[in-house]
């Protein structure tokens, strides 16, 4: 057995030149298209930066393992196949090439288990090729691209392999070898059988002509990566490797030169397509068109005209036409509906296999609408920016209704409910637009304040009437977010408190990161307050943390409430912040309290549609975002005992439960509020 092995170019001695030929023109190919997609990610003179450890660990995790691939099994499963069986078979050439140029050691019973590894992975792209033929062609996957290419490029792999593993059978017929059977070769042992039949000048004619269409097949499926979806192979991967740093959250282009552009009359965001980052440009390259963004978009799903998909490809469609100077909207570029549809909830992102940011380029395509003025940004929009101007909040509200409804705490808490500079604080409540302007919405704040006091905690609410910019931020007016970021900070800057409290997710958002990234912007704007940037982005505290470890710690006890409830995650506390034990955990603490979950919760849950700015603007076309996930929490409740409750843990989202409340005859309450109703209705 130890004398088995390869003999290199047999029967193809005298046409082996053929071989450097083919490869020489297909590496200059693939070479070429690689500097030209470098210039195209650096067009404006940057320099692609990583960090080694996290584009090893990104690799590994993303590319090798397939991390994000696999969390759809079906379509998972057949991806890893295809890529472990094309990494295989790669891997054997590799091997084989050493064997001849280095020396033979592809021998006996290692050659026996270098071809059994070798049928195994050609078995896998059969099936798996074959699957996605399959898959594509029936739609088995919503929304997936037909064009010719994909089937021609499962179609190249699959005659690939099946004309290699002739190779392999005919060269063991003409061997005469009698070691030879199905045990190690069993996809080349029918070639090897029929090939035994024939007389070696026949045998090798075929032989000839088979091992060059082999052979100038693998180096086209190599000249055509650039020009299919086999470009996802290079684009893909290096995105994955040069991934932004930090947890998506906290990924958004940041423009610490904003100062800077407003005086010289640079734009901000992607006014024009040149004025994007090599990231954004990398993101375009990397997309596969798996539809996974797409599948999961709400205002996709609710018939508004966004396409998370459509938007990279048509970007990425500007790109490669060199179209750096248009403006990346409008006719010819993505639809300006589409991106104001938007709610910014991340499920994109979440799902996207190469850690492409949809969110990012459609907030910095908001963004250069907003600097050009652009006629197309919806009314309702520019009626929020000039509320937050006017009256420091998007809602359009006199901060008078704030005023009042602090007088109403001081009336049933006394004076120190509100807090003052000089006294020290273990935490700041900062109770946000939403919570302290809506009427329906304060009983969260009161519930949270009863509930903290009860359990000893010093809180005290702070009174400036101020919005963190949030809403400005999702809306593409960069410069407002900036002004009212400043005035927060320096508001809080004069109070003496542990840690802040929020019980609003996107204000949440915005200390935790938003303001992290402007760090230095920032810092410059409030001089020698410049330390409260790190101690909101260091101490801020989501409400549900603090509840569960009340709860846990004994200082809080959950009470009784005979109720069937379902908690709606929501999106910027959840997807966004990784937020989703401490909600749960409060409504598992009450006693008599039936938790059912809906089929889209946790990472995967579905945005109640108040993200991204439409809390105060509504795109009318479809159905309401809100009305899809109503109808899911009512199916989920529509079997339940007791009163029937949407738990939610966001003002944002409370608010557009209740605008479907009515319809579908449930309550919406918060957390806190379900678990101060406990304590009221049941033993503690």
């Amino acid at each position: 057995m130890s004398e088995v092995g390869i003999r290199h170019y047999f029967m193809v001695e005298d046409i082996k030149l053929l071989v450097y030929i083919t490869a020489l023109i297909s590496a200059s190919i693939l070479l070429y298209s690689l500097i030209v997609a470098y210039r195209r990610w650096t067009a404006y003179g940057e320099k692609l930066s990583f960090n080694p450890g996290s584009s090893l660990r990104n690799i590994v995790l993303y590319s090798l393992l397939q991390w994000r691939v696999l969390r759809h099994r079906f379509p998972g499963l057949m991806h890893l196949a295809i890529f472990l069986g094309i990494l295989w078979l790669f891997i054997m050439t590799v091997l084989r090439a050493l064997d001849y140029y280095i020396g033979p050691f592809l021998v006996g019973w290692v050659w026996m288990m270098y071809k059994l590894l070798g049928n195994i992975a050609g078995l896998l792209v059969l099936v798996g090729c074959s699957i996605a033929i399959v898959r594509r062609y029936y739609g088995l996957t919503p929304g997936l691209p037909r064009d010719p290419g994909y089937y021609v490029v499962h179609g190249l792999l699959i005659a690939i392999v099946i004309t290699g593993f002739a190779l392999n059978g005919m060269s063991a017929a003409a061997y005469r070898a009698s070691f030879e059977s199905p045990l190690f070769d069993p996809l080349g042992y029918p070639f090897y059988m029929l090939a035994s039949q024939l007389s070696f000048d026949e045998l090798k004619f075929y032989y000839r002509i088979l091992w060059v269409t082999h052979m100038v097949l693998a180096q086209l499926a190599i000249a055509l990566i650039p020009f299919t979806n086999l470009w996802h192979i290079v684009a893909s991967n290096i995105n994955i490797a040069l991934a932004r740093p930090g947890p998506p959250v906290g990924a958004l282009r940041a423009y610490n030169d904003v100062d800077e552009r407003l005086s010289s009359g640079t734009p901000l965001g992607l006014a024009e397509l040149r004025y994007s980052t090599w990231k954004q440009r990398l993101d375009w390259d990397a997309c596969t068109s798996c539809m996974r963004c797409t599948n999961v978009c709400p205002a996709y799903a609710s018939g508004k005209p966004l396409d998370p998909r459509l938007v990279i490809v048509t970007l990425r469609d500007l790109m490669y036409k060199g179209e750096w100077d248009r403006r990346p909207w409008g006719d010819g570029g993505v639809s300006s509906e589409a991106i104001w549809s938007c709610v910014t909830c991340g499920a994109c992102v979440y799902e996207c296999p190469v850690l492409i940011h949809h969110v990012d380029s459609i907030i910095d395509v908001r963004r250069g609408m907003m600097s050009v003025g652009d006629e197309s940004i919806p009314e309702g929009v520019l009626n929020s920016i000039q509320s937050m101007q006017h009256l420091g909040n998007p809602m359009g509200v006199s901060p008078v209704a704030r005023d009042e409804w602090f007088e109403e705490l001081r009336s049933r808490y006394g004076d120190e409910v509100v807090a003052r500079p000089g006294v020290k604080y273990e935490y700041l409540y900062w109770p946000g637009c939403a919570t302290s302007l809506d009427p329906r919405v304060r009983g969260v704040a009161e519930s949270l304040l009863e509930l903290l006091r009860e359990a000893g905690v010093r809180v005290a609410v702070i009174p400036e009437n101020l919005c963190t910019g949030d809403p400005a931020l999702r809306m593409g007016e960069e410069a407002l977010f900036l002004e009212l970021a400043s005035n927060t900070l320096e508001a809080l800057s004069k109070y003496d408190f542990e840690k802040l409290l929020v019980n609003c997710p996107h204000c949440y958002t915005a200390f935790r990161w938003e303001y992290r990234r402007y760090k230095g912007y920032l810092e410059g704007r409030l001089g020698d307050k410049a330390w409260i940037v790190d101690r909101v982005s260091a101490s801020v505290e989501h409400h549900t943390m603090l509840l569960a470890r009340l709860i846990r710690e004994g200082r809080v006890k959950p009470g009784s409430y005979k109720a069937t409830v379902t908690y709606h995650d929501p999106c910027y506390l959840g997807r966004w912040n990784n937020v989703y034990e401490e909600p749960r955990a409060i409504l598992r603490g009450v006693r008599r309290l039936t938790l059912v979950e809906m089929p889209r919760s946790r990472e995967r849950s579905f945005c109640c549609g108040g993200g991204g700015g439409q809390l105060f603007y509504e795109v009318r076309v479809g159905e309401r975002i809100s009305k899809v996930r109503a109808e899911e929490a009512y199916k989920a409740l529509e079997a339940g005992e007791g009163e029937r409750v949407v738990v939610v843990a966001c003002p944002y989202c409370n608010i557009m439960f209740r605008g479907e409340a009515e319809n579908y005859g449930f309550k919406v309450m918060d957390v806190a509020e379900v678990l101060a109703r406990s304590r009221a209705q049941g033993p503690r």
